[in-house]
């Protein structure tokens, strides 16, 4: 099936204000500007968004940067001059959604609460991202990812529990806010709504199968348990002769069948439906299978005839593989490789280069009827840069 596109990019018109810092604003503003939405991101003079100094760096640009806040407008603005302030008003006056990420009180204290920005703009979509979001006891809490991770859950369902390879709660936080700030935006009647996005929630609501076993049993998940925590040989990890593994998941009978005919133990596929030892002895020829040849061996073998077995790659062979080129995973954007979203609705995307600090304050501010020697009077101010 053909991916659909679409002439004109579907949040095309759609202005987000946004004065968030680090991956889950960034990554939120991301998707959004990727679907068509013009992206203002609001900076300290100065200092920036923290994601600027985030390794690895090359020719002094961070690459995470670069990859996740390409297609933005890039303003300098100090929050806490009154100058400062007016400038945001006037930007807030006309934007569609204004998204922050601070720690639950700060951005009200500066003068944008909900209701401070909802007196600007009655159609304003105003979002909020924070660790345990805004009704929560420990709202006043700060809190990373590693936090996130701690606090939901996911981290402590492993035996020995290690710094996370990927930061899933900053971006399950980001999906969940362009979720709702899109929903908001698709309202027939449109007035000023809150979207309030827990980041420790969000982790939490992926827990589906974990969290079942959980209030089934009053029992936490254990390694073994069940098929999806490795009970069953179908469905499991396997070794191979150079040291790497295979990802076995070959629940439907189908794949089964291939699976067992390509490894040579068609004659031991009934005992997938056998006792306990009968399964125990299943897993152990299986292990043996496997390690006789290396993962290449293995792959060239399998990935073609319907088994449901793939090899566990490392991050290098998935960005260089011809699947990741061919789907458009990985792309270019401002000379330099990046990571694509995954969604194929709009007609080409935005692959522009990420913004300097403050490269758009002055078209931005001319547009807000900021004239050339008042916004010289402002940069002397230090209110924008």
């Amino acid at each position: 099936m053909q991916n659909r596109t679409w002439p004109v990019a579907p949040l095309k018109g759609i202005r987000v204000l946004d004065i968030t810092r680090l991956l889950p604003g960034d990554f939120c503003t991301y998707l959004l500007s990727e679907y068509g939405a013009k992206v203002v991101k609001v900076e300290q003079p100065g200092l920036g968004d923290y994601i600027r100094s985030v390794p690895p760096l090359v020719d002094g640009v961070s690459l995470v940067h670069g990859m996740i806040n390409r297609g933005k407008l890039s303003v300098g603005i100090d929050l806490k001059k009154k100058e400062g302030k007016e400038v945001l008003r006037k930007l807030i006056r006309r934007s569609d959604v204004f998204l922050e990420g601070f720690r639950p009180g700060a951005v009200d204290r500066l003068g944008f609460s909900f209701e401070d920005v909802k007196r600007l703009n009655p159609k304003i979509v105003y979002c909020s991202i924070s660790s345990f979001g805004h009704r929560s006891p420990l709202s006043s809490m700060p809190a990373h990812d590693l936090n996130v991770e701690a606090m939901s859950g996911l981290l402590g369902s492993v035996p020995r529990p290690q710094i996370p390879f990927v930061q899933l709660g900053d971006y399950m936080a980001a999906m969940y806010a362009a979720l709702g700030i899109v929903v908001s935006l698709a309202r027939r009647t449109r007035e000023a709504t809150y979207v309030d996005v827990p980041m420790v929630q969000s982790l939490m609501s992926l827990l589906v199968l974990p969290a079942s076993s959980y209030f089934a049993t009053t029992l936490p998940p254990a390694r073994g348990q069940s098929l999806v925590y490795g009970s069953e040989p179908y469905y499991a990890i396997y070794r191979t002769a150079d040291g790497r593994h295979i990802a076995v998941a070959a629940i439907e009978p189908r794949f089964w069948t291939n699976l067992m005919q390509a490894i040579g133990l068609a004659h031991l596929a009934g005992l997938r439906n056998g006792s306990v030892r009968d399964r125990l002895k299943l897993g152990r020829e299986m292990k043996r299978a496997f390690a006789s040849k290396t993962q290449e061996a293995w792959s060239s073998i399998l990935m073609g005839r319907d088994t449901c077995a793939t090899p566990i790659l490392d991050i290098h062979e998935a960005l260089d593989s011809e699947w990741a080129k061919e789907t458009g995973a990985v792309g270019r954007a401002g000379g330099r490789p990046v990571l694509n979203q995954p969604l194929r609705l709009s007609s080409g995307g935005k692959a522009g280069r990420a913004p300097s600090l403050g490269e758009d304050t002055r078209r931005v501010l001319g547009k807000l009827g900021y004239s050339p020697g008042e916004i010289g009077r402002l940069r002397r101010l230090g209110a924008v840069a």
